[in-house]
């Protein structure tokens, strides 16, 4: 399982270590939590398509 794809889920941090004290889980060295989730590219894509469409609309309503 690779680190490189996780971030906290309680700050968005990708600084992520493993806590021997904790028998080796994976915690955020930022905040310390132990929520950590895969990193989702589905909305950032889908946040550039809804600015594209609004701004092809802007560029048709002005012609």
């Amino acid at each position: 399982m690779s680190l490189n794809n996780r971030v906290c889920s309680n700050c968005g941090s990708s600084s992520l270590v493993s806590d021997r004290s904790l028998g080796g889980k994976i915690v955020c060295s930022r905040c310390g939590s132990s929520l950590i989730k895969n990193k989702s590219y589905s909305y950032f894509k889908s946040k550039k398509l809804v600015i594209l469409l609004i701004a092809i609309a802007i560029f048709i309503i002005i012609i």
